[in-house]
């Protein structure tokens, strides 16, 4: 790239693949901007936080995270997810209890459904199934994640995939 003005600032911004509490592959994020970056030097009073878009396989579960101090706002940019939540705060002390699945709050998002962008307080459980091969889902998170950020915790709930794989045969025609 030739020598660029000063005025221009680029980010190279770096793919983290994502895995599950068991260790499986379940899609990647690409953290696009964060108030943190050096490209954001001088605007530090701006409002902004951070933008990233992660993605999820198809029928891979990318969840259940629990962010007791942030706000998300959501927007699947390609393909179909469902965006799950459990309506109960569960603390780190509470990760062993059993989640009923019947409770679960789906929202079904992207191209083969309704374009939403969804915002909530992250303290709830919530994660991304995919119904497509690849979803791509633009967050914007506040406050913004930093690698001092020790409040986020997973919650790996048993038949999570099935339960949703079953959840669309049924709402197919919905």
């Amino acid at each position: 790239m030739n020598k660029l003005p000063d005025w221009i600032k680029i980010k190279q911004c770096n793919k983290v693949y994502t895995q599950d509490v068991s260790g499986m592959g379940n899609g990647f994020l690409i953290d696009i901007l964060n108030r943190y970056d050096s490209i954001y030097k001088g605007r530090e009073n701006e409002l902004f936080q951070q933008i990233y878009y992660s993605s999820v396989y198809k029928n891979m579960f990318k969840g259940f995270h629990i962010h007791p101090y942030k706000y998300d706002t959501v927007f699947c940019i390609f393909g179909s997810a469902l965006l799950v939540f459990y309506p109960k705060v569960i603390t780190e002390e509470e990760l062993q209890i059993r989640i009923d699945l019947d409770e679960l709050i789906i929202i079904p998002i992207g191209d083969k459904y309704k374009m939403l962008t969804i915002s909530f307080p992250s303290k709830y459980p919530h994660g991304y199934f995919g119904v497509s091969d690849i979803a791509y889902i633009l967050n914007y998170r506040n406050p913004a994640w930093t690698s001092e950020d020790k409040f986020q915790y997973d919650y790996k709930c048993k038949g999570i995939e099935s339960y949703l794989k079953d959840w669309i045969l049924k709402n197919a025609n919905s």
